[in-house]
């Protein structure tokens, strides 16, 4: 009996290079709160993989980071963090 399923490529691949995308007020250094939960969490950010952008109206800033994660749990623990700082309202 074969343990394969049609399913294994489908979904998050452990280990694996992820992005994640944070926004708050325009005036939060979100730089700073990504690189610090990424280094509690104990996730490698993927060098020069950050991009900032502005909202059209000058009040959010969102904050794009790649990085590798070697475990779900990792991810998830990564996730929950940024969504919990005060400085970030939402997360994708």
């Amino acid at each position: 009996m074969s343990t394969s399923t049609d399913n294994e490529e489908k979904g998050f691949q452990f280990p694996g290079r992820f992005e994640l995308t944070v926004m708050g007020e325009a005036d939060a250094d979100l730089l700073s709160v990504i690189a610090n939960e990424m280094r509690v969490a104990g996730v490698s950010q993927v060098p020069c993989e950050m991009r900032e952008k502005l909202s059209s109206g000058g009040r959010f800033r969102s904050v794009t980071a790649a990085f590798e994660c070697a475990s779900r749990e990792q991810l998830e623990a990564l996730h929950l963090a940024l969504k919990a700082h005060p400085a970030v309202k939402w997360t994708l």
